[in-house]
């Protein structure tokens, strides 16, 4: 059964064909966006709503609340549907997470309605990702010279475009497939501290398994003594 199928099963939810939406987006005016396909990720309580263009050119957004939705029309409108926890904002998609107390069939509609009415595309995000080097994916330009051995004699901000660099190359890429994402938020001494965005954020794994995987390959990246912690 594909997505569609499987989200108008599940939800009851009428969706247009791909095709048909990138069509249609064609002909609407700049700066509006259309609900290309709506997917689950491993956490059940967040979805992502995959849109027909890039929804913010760099970076990613976070809506952790409605205050963090002031001055921001589409943000403030998605928290007005009851059991709305957070937003996250990637690329092209967009990640919704509710609260269990709220079925996805009252609210789905809702959101991909809004979303279409009120979403504008962002220059920035509120975290400026690293950029990778030129014409070689595995290779980011801040970690050439770094030697891990020099790692705790770095200073904060080396240290922060290190951890942040690594994160890009290993984490980043497969927390956004499931519509999540990772912040970091300091290093200090041999601690690590990390926020999860969008999916990741109330997702079980995210405390279990996600962290223990992020931790083991920082320690092996970086230091055996480092430790990671979520907040």
């Amino acid at each position: 059964m594909g997505l569609l199928a499987w989200v108008q099963k599940q939800f009851g939810i009428s969706m247009a064909a791909e095709n048909e939406s990138s069509q249609d987006s064609a002909s609407s005016k700049e700066g509006q966006f259309k609900v290309l396909r709506i997917q689950p990720t491993p956490n059940p309580d967040a979805f992502q709503f995959i849109l027909n263009g890039k929804v913010i050119e760099t970076g990613t957004k976070t809506f952790d609340s409605p205050d963090d939705a002031t001055g921001d029309t589409m943000a403030k409108a998605i928290f007005e549907i009851f059991g709305i926890q957070s937003i996250f904002i990637k690329e092209n998609f967009v990640t919704i997470t509710k609260s269990n107390v709220v079925g996805w069939h009252t609210i789905m509609e809702k959101i991909g309605s809004t979303l279409e009415a009120l979403l504008d595309h962002y220059e920035k995000g509120d975290e400026a990702e690293e950029p990778k080097a030129e014409g070689d994916q595995d290779v980011h330009p801040v970690l050439e010279d770094f030697n891990k051995e020099d790692f705790f004699n770095y200073n904060d901000q080396k240290k922060n475009e290190v951890v942040n660099a690594l994160l890009d190359i290993a984490i980043r890429p497969a927390l956004a497939n499931d519509g999540g994402g990772i912040n970091l938020l300091a290093v200090e001494d041999k601690t690590i501290k990390v926020h999860y965005q969008g999916a990741c954020g109330s997702c079980p794994s995210s405390t279990t398994g996600t962290l223990q995987y992020i931790e083991q390959f920082l320690k092996e990246a970086i230091h055996p003594d480092v430790e990671v912690q979520a907040n």
